[in-house]
């Protein structure tokens, strides 16, 4: 056990049997993080388990961490990359071939991967051919479905940046749990990325192994509930993306005058050509709401559990994860919170109020951002800079803590990554000594 050392509690048989029946995070990960009863007896079907740091009375030790078990070795591995960087392939193709003839996994990995022409070269032919994916089309069958093959996953190996990690996130909706995550830096920051590229064979044969170090990164599930009770579509973040007129025929079609007034900016919405509506995300950093292209301040409505909080008057407003206060909520002058924190962060951008600061509120709140029915103009929502959407008066954005966290395996200790990270990264407190007299 990291951080102190404890002396282990005599157990009773009743109290063993209370932490031999955890309930599982969910039944293909088994990442039990909560030691709550449970009714069923069911023998475990997955290969992983976070062991959670107690005492007796079941209230975690936040000074210690949580730790990975493997039931039998990890096989199923998804291999993610920064895309179109020619060092980031050559080394997924190095770790791709090392996993596969020495540590005998199956590698998943995107479809887009398998297009990359570093891919396609004829000398790795015999490598990626073995590699397996899924299809996104519609027609696919259930058993080659994303949803499918990706509940079928182990751990995710990732390679590149803060931005590779964030994108893995994003796949992982609707409820569905994250693996755990080992993240090699091989991008521009790494700050949530701990482990040297230059050193992976030992780093992934130790944490195949098990007992490896974790943190549980909190993510934020967010929902757009619009005036007249309709889904705005959200634009995903690729180009396949039409802009489409309202007109009679469309399926979102405009609300009457007297209900919500159409951005002057923007008299489009933007929908993806299979006319796939979004209402929820999952975000593991920050969800903003912004003014956009308007001149004009933003007059947002802020609420918690229902009960008004205030209201916003400046550029927007930032509603992030413990991960992410040290991103964008950081750069508008929020506080860094530790990822282990079960928080979230209340930040206004550039308001226009002297005594407007930021706020850090308990885990499971519901927050929600309304945009007055007196705004000036529209507004804008992103998550985690992605899926950027256009939001009218009386829309409003509900927020809350997700029950699906991101297992993100630590180097040393959650504590002992973070302050490094924030000392190489961020080069916090970074100031010459002061001589003495």
């Amino acid at each position: 056990m990291a951080g102190m050392a404890r002396a282990e509690p005599d157990m009773s048989n009743a109290a063993e049997k209370k932490r031999q029946s955890y309930k599982y995070y969910n039944q293909r990960s088994q990442l039990d993080f909560y030691p709550e009863q449970t009714d069923s007896d069911e023998e475990p079907k997955s290969k992983a388990m976070i062991q959670k740091a107690s005492d007796m009375s079941g209230i975690e030790d936040p000074s210690c961490d949580h730790h990975l078990l493997w039931r039998e070795a990890p096989k199923r591995v998804l291999l993610m990359k920064k895309f179109r960087d020619e060092e980031v392939t050559a080394t997924f193709k190095n770790v791709a071939k090392w996993l596969i003839e020495e540590m005998n996994a199956v590698i998943i990995c995107e479809p887009a991967v398998l297009k990359e022409n570093l891919i396609c070269q004829e000398e790795f032919s015999s490598i990626s051919r073995q590699f397996l994916t899924w299809k996104d089309d519609e027609d696919s069958e259930e058993e080659d479905s994303k949803e499918k093959v990706l509940s079928d996953i182990d751990i995710i190996i990732c390679i590149g940046g803060d931005g590779t990690l964030l994108y893995t996130s994003s796949m992982f909706q609707d409820g569905t749990a994250v693996p755990p995550v080992l993240s090699f830096n091989n991008g521009s920051l790494g700050f949530l990325t701990p482990f040297p590229i230059t050193e992976y064979k030992s780093h992934i044969q130790r944490v195949f192994k098990g007992k490896v170090s974790i943190t549980l990164r909190h993510r934020l599930i967010c929902e757009i509930r619009a005036n007249n009770k309709v889904a705005l579509p959200l634009s995903p973040d690729n180009e396949d993306i039409c802009h489409v007129d309202y007109c009679k025929d469309h399926p979102v079609s405009p609300p009457p005058n007297d209900m919500r007034r159409l951005s002057k900016f923007s008299t489009k919405v933007m929908i993806s050509s299979q006319d796939k509506l979004k209402t929820k995300m999952m975000v593991m950093n920050e969800v903003v709401v912004d003014r956009g292209p308007s001149p004009y301040l933003t007059n947002l409505e802020l609420c918690c559990n229902g009960r008004p909080m205030t209201s916003v008057q400046g550029d927007g407003i930032i509603i992030a994860t413990p991960t992410g206060s040290t991103a964008y909520s950081l750069a508008a002058g929020a506080s860094m919170v530790h990822p282990s924190v079960p928080c979230m962060l209340i930040s206004p951008i550039c308001p226009h109020s002297l005594s407007f600061r930021s706020i850090v509120i308990p885990a499971g709140v519901e927050i929600s951002v309304t945009v007055a029915t007196e705004s000036r103009n529209s507004a804008w929502v992103s998550f985690d800079g992605r899926n950027r959407q256009e939001i009218f008066q009386g829309d409003c954005v509900v927020v809350t803590t997700s029950s699906c966290p991101v297992p993100s395996v630590n180097n040393t200790g959650h504590v002992t990554d973070w302050f490094d990270s924030l000392a190489e990264c961020l080069h916090w407190n970074i100031r010459k000594q002061q001589k003495k007299l």
